[in-house]
């Protein structure tokens, strides 16, 4: 499994049902470069969400990139996170 994906079912564990802006998980691996990492992030969120494994709250656009940089959705786990 790889890193990032690992990072946010721990995000999800923390936060339990709570919505919660991704790119906390980037930041919080990535102290220094976090903003580099948003394309690795959108395309896991991408991926969670078609497995349904995580479930969006706000208004989603056609552009995620955007919406995530915009802090203009949030994410939960659906159920509990399975590592």
């Amino acid at each position: 499994m790889d890193i990032l994906k690992t990072a946010l079912l721990e995000m999800c564990r923390k936060k339990k049902r709570s919505f919660f802006y991704p790119d906390l998980i980037i930041q919080e691996m990535y102290p220094e470069d976090w903003r580099h990492f948003y394309p690795e992030l959108v395309l896991l969120i991408e991926s969670l969400l078609q497995k349904s494994t995580i479930e969006l709250e706000g208004p989603r656009s056609s552009d995620l990139y955007q919406d995530i940089v915009n802090r203009t959705i949030k994410i939960r786990c659906l159920g509990k996170p399975k590592s």
